[in-house]
């Protein structure tokens, strides 16, 4: 009966224990990159969750904005629109806006001019969607509307505003000569939601009254 030399014996168990500890540091690594993987998908879950919340609480800014059109409030009366008017966070022209049509004063608190108040949740406890633990943070909502003029007072020339056609052809051919077809500006409602995660979202509403 022939015998396998003992240095073979060795040779070959050693190349098997390399081996295992080569495929053993491949599924360390492949697990350390699944559970980052998991972790990072669970974030962005979160992100995701939490900005599709800040959407929907931006209704409640232009709800608070088309109010002050409506009958008692502050931009009710068609005469208060000609001027500028801070408590409602209103302005009769235009305002300045970055390249993505945002005013500048939402996009930069310093800017802010307006006194309307805030709507806010900051302390407002809520559920984080990722940790699920209830944190005392929660959103502030701001909005600005602007006539989209370039400048204030009563429109006596169509080509000062953003005129909507809805509802002005009433007869004639000029808008000066139709009946009841007096110039119907639009106004731009911009909100601000600010969130948990220092997370912002901006929502724009035009509307024409």
């Amino acid at each position: 009966m022939s015998r396998i030399p003992r240095r073979s014996v060795v040779r070959e168990s050693g190349v098997v224990l390399l081996f295992a500890l080569v495929l053993l540091v491949i599924l360390l690594i492949a697990s350390v990159a699944l559970v980052r993987s998991s972790l990072n998908t669970s974030l962005a879950a979160g992100d995701i969750g939490f900005k599709r919340d800040l959407q929907m609480q931006a209704g409640r800014g232009i709800q608070a904005a088309e109010n002050e059109f409506k009958s008692g409030g502050a931009l009710a009366s068609a005469t208060t629109l000609d001027s500028d008017l801070a408590s409602a966070n209103y302005s009769s022209t235009m305002l300045p806006s970055g390249p993505n049509g945002i005013p500048t004063m939402l996009l930069n608190d310093s800017a802010w001019t307006m006194t309307g108040a805030d709507i806010s949740d900051a302390t407002a406890p809520i559920t984080d969607p990722v940790t699920h633990k209830t944190v005392a943070t929660g959103i502030t909502i701001r909005y600005v509307i602007d006539r989209l003029c370039t400048s204030s007072g009563a429109i006596t020339d169509p080509s000062q505003c953003v005129i909507s056609q809805l509802g002005q052809d009433k007869g004639g051919t000029a808008w000066m000569k139709k009946a009841g077809g007096t110039p119907q500006p639009v106004y731009r409602i911009t909100v601000r939601v600010l969130g948990p995660h220092n997370t912002q979202t901006f929502v724009q509403q035009l509307i024409s009254e």
